[in-house]
């Protein structure tokens, strides 16, 4: 294939992907199939219920196509108000996923807790449910499934989400139903194409409406003490120096009244759509609070998605010169690893810093949506090969032919070879960070995507070997 024969048209964004919720009682296992799904450890598993507190979001690893997973979290079942809360759960999945993994116990069959989850499900028939039958494990399945039938979900699927048995059969078929939909909960987000759209995040009360109001000058977003103010994405029109831009303020955390303080909700299945929807995506931390786990989360949420990303220090004034140092190296220490993001300290409340944001912006948005050029693009990659050139695999090197731009928001670049599946990570972060300084992008991430050429001659190759083979065997009878 010739680099003539490349496409010419350049996708500017993959659609959305699918946010997939896991709702279902206290210790049945879905902090368990949420790590196996996301290959983490990032929720807490106990054998104790209501250890989740917090819904838990996660990009998926396991199936054929990205996607969104989500813990809805445990409620621990001597609260009086465990149906309310539950409820609530059940409620937030349906409003905010595309698709819902509803898990039960196989070993105690259908309690009246699922009877319960179940009305709230039947209710919604916009939304597909998939019934997955944990812990059964040396069980009879068949035996096992016929008991959930009553819940008139449709058919039971028989999962392991502790050894993974399975799971990746139901996450393809749930992948392959719901992968390319429009977006039905979100349709406040069709704005305008090529207006560079800016996300703002961060946990609740770090000064994000302030921040909007600032750039916006004028009181555009309702501002209050109370974490948790912003409910929903509120999408901000603006021109600032005569152009264009729509600033995307998002929910930092949702309460539930009467939740004795004890659990709070965060709003973050509109935040992704934001992140999604935008080319950059500005991440504000509380300089007074320090870097907390939280902000370390919402980075790496960015920073998985592809956006180009910025981190905004915000109340920077009056912290104390030691104090400042040890913010600085808080964030030396966590986000040094990812490259170039640029990191502004600003003070929202008194417009410290903020002339710096919308310039860096562009510089950001034109990183996202670059146009590489297929020839510029194959020059990077010969150079970088003749620098270092890839590893051996046998008796022959892993070759990479040419390469050419397959998308933007992130930029996207698919390298075509021979045994190019072999390459090893440290080389496939070789070739990224070098399209990266190449090209000057700023808080920018350039996806990589291999396609291996099929040997013409392998199925010869091995055909006469097996001819061989049976020759030596007819000589040696």
């Amino acid at each position: 294939m010739d680099q003539t024969d490349q496409p010419q048209k350049i996708a500017e964004s993959a659609p959305p992907r699918p946010i997939i919720s896991i709702v279902g009682r206290p210790n049945v296992g879905k902090s368990t199939l949420y790590n196996r799904l996301t290959r983490s450890r990032d929720a807490i598993v106990d054998d104790r219920p209501g250890v989740t507190r917090d819904r838990m979001v996660g990009v998926g690893r396991i199936g054929d196509h990205p996607y969104w997973i989500v813990d809805t979290g445990g409620i621990e079942p001597d609260n009086e108000e465990i149906h309310s809360l539950m409820k609530y759960q059940v409620d937030q999945a349906l409003q905010d996923s595309d698709a819902v993994i509803f898990i039960v116990d196989g070993r105690q069959g259908a309690t009246p807790v699922d009877h319960e989850i179940t009305r709230q499900l039947r209710s919604n028939s916009s939304i597909d449910v998939y019934l997955a039958i944990n812990k059964v494990e040396g069980l009879e399945k068949e035996i096992i499934a016929a008991d959930f039938h009553q819940l008139g979900l449709g058919q039971p699927r028989s999962v392991s989400a502790k050894n993974g048995d399975g799971v990746t059969k139901l996450i393809n078929r749930i992948l392959d139903e719901t992968t390319g939909r429009d977006a039905q909960h979100e349709p406040q987000y069709h704005i305008p194409e090529g207006v560079p759209k800016l996300a703002i995040i961060g946990r609740p009360n770090v000064g994000k409406s302030t921040l909007v109001n600032s750039l916006v000058g004028e009181e555009r977003v309702v501002v209050y003490d109370m974490p948790g103010t912003t409910r929903d994405s509120i999408h901000v029109p603006f021109k600032f120096a005569d152009k264009e831009y729509v600033l995307i303020d998002t929910a930092g955390m949702r309460k539930k009244s009467r939740v004795d303080d004890r659990i709070e909700h965060f709003s973050v299945m509109k935040t992704i759509r934001a992140v999604e929807m935008a080319q950059v995506v500005a991440v504000v931390f509380d300089a007074q609070e320090g870097i907390v786990d939280q902000d370390n989360r919402l980075v790496n949420l960015v920073f998985d998605s592809g956006r180009s990303l910025m981190i905004l220090i915000n109340k920077w004034d009056g912290m104390s010169q030691y104090q400042r140092d040890q913010i600085k190296a808080q964030i030396e220490r966590k986000f040094a690893h990812m490259g170039n993001i640029p990191i502004e300290f600003i003070s929202a409340k008194f417009g410290k810093g903020i002339n710096k944001i919308m310039p860096l912006v562009d510089r950001l948005y034109a990183s996202a949506m670059v146009d590489m050029g297929t020839g510029k693009i194959n020059r990077i990659l010969k150079q970088a090969e003749e620098k270092r050139q890839p590893p051996m695999v046998g008796n022959f090197r892993i070759k990479m032919k040419f390469a050419h731009q397959g998308g933007m928001n992130p930029p996207h670049i698919i390298i075509h070879g021979n045994q190019l599946e072999k390459l090893p990570q440290t080389y496939r972060r070789y070739l990224s960070n070098t399209f990266e300084k190449e090209f000057k992008l700023v808080g920018t991430k350039v996806k990589l995507s291999f396609k291996s050429s099929a040997n013409p001659y392998q199925k010869s190759a091995k055909s006469a070997r097996a001819n061989k083979q049976r020759e030596s065997r007819r000589i040696r009878k």
